[in-house]
């Protein structure tokens, strides 16, 4: 299953504009409602309960930065870049010093789901990248990762140790699956935040691969560490994350986010557990993108977004 973010929902010039158009042909009635605001159960975490920068204090120590979606372009003073595998973001993180913790909280709690994408029931973004063998093309020739330990709890109280995954490591994060590595204009198809990576891919699988390749084994996920529940012993409904550097660990932990993930259903491009207008909208906006792995609304994988992925669509309404 593939699905676009939430946040790639069209302007509303656009969405009623083209939902004009899909009343006129009859497609749907003339009537339709926009998508709901009020109680929508945020994808990210939603408030900063505690941070403690650690010593030495680093100088990104906002912790509401890592609030809300990841960064899909950084930069200050004019300049801009699209976040890729290859240039993280640098700008609107948080950073954890030697000794330090961040600890954020969801709105509504996560629950352990076999039916979430992978098993994977939340995701922790930081500012890892691909070091690049052939600069500026983007091949895979390593990774450059801070770590960070995981921790999860229901109540803020009993903390619970994710093992093996670190919050500053596999996967880096990808802002646009139409933009190159270094691209300083913003791409058109934005990822997935709520869509994690296949977790059986390890460091070895990307050793070599260009950015367009590392795009397509994304399949539309925007990347950042996965985590299944069920590994955390104990643990069946999380509210609370906390994400902490050792005491005397060299350098700084980023964190970016931390999102949710959603149950998987064929055709739900937005990720709300339904089919339906905004999917249809979704998948009008990358009409005609070309190319495996471009967009998540290439829903039969030849390669471009098209009528048949529109009937498939169709198919699975509501």
């Amino acid at each position: 299953m593939k699905h676009l973010s939430q946040q790639s929902r069209p302007p509303a010039s656009r969405w009623h504009g083209l939902t004009g158009l899909i009343a006129a042909a009859g497609v749907l009635p003339a009537a339709v409602a926009g998508p709901a605001e009020a109680g929508e159960v945020s994808p990210y975490a939603t408030q900063v309960v505690s941070y403690d920068p650690g010593s030495p204090a680093p100088p990104l120590n906002d912790p509401t930065l890592a609030l809300g979606e990841p960064t899909r372009e950084t930069g200050f003073g004019g300049f801009v870049q699209v976040v890729s595998p290859f240039y993280p973001a640098f700008t609107n993180i948080v950073s954890i010093g030697p000794g330090g913790h961040l600890t954020l909280a969801f709105d509504t709690p996560i629950t352990n789901d076999p039916n979430h994408p992978f098993g994977i029931d939340l995701i922790v973004f930081g500012n890892s990248f691909f070091t690049d063998t052939a600069f500026p093309n983007g091949v895979v020739g390593g990774l450059f990762e801070d770590g960070g330990l995981i921790e999860v709890s229901a109540d803020g109280e009993t903390w619970f140790v994710v093992p093996k995954i670190k919050a500053d490591g596999l996967y880096p994060t990808l802002g646009y699956t139409d933009a190159g590595p270094y691209d300083t204009a913003s791409g058109r198809i934005e990822t997935d935040f709520t869509r994690p990576i296949d977790p059986s891919l390890t460091m070895v699988d990307f050793f070599g691969l260009t950015h367009e390749e590392v795009v397509e084994i994304y399949s539309g996920s925007g990347g950042g560490a996965g985590i299944d529940l069920t590994a955390v012993a104990g643990v069946d409904e999380i509210l609370y994350v906390r994400i902490s550097h050792g005491e005397g660990a060299f350098g700084t932990v980023e964190v970016d986010a931390v999102s949710r993930t959603f149950p998987q259903v064929f055709a739900d491009l937005n990720g709300d557990g339904v089919v339906n207008v905004f999917d249809l909208l979704l998948l009008l906006e990358s009409w005609g993108v070309p190319g495996p792995g471009a967009s998540p609304a290439d829903l039969n994988d030849d390669g471009v977004v098209n009528v048949f992925d529109l009937l498939l669509l169709l198919e699975h309404w509501g």
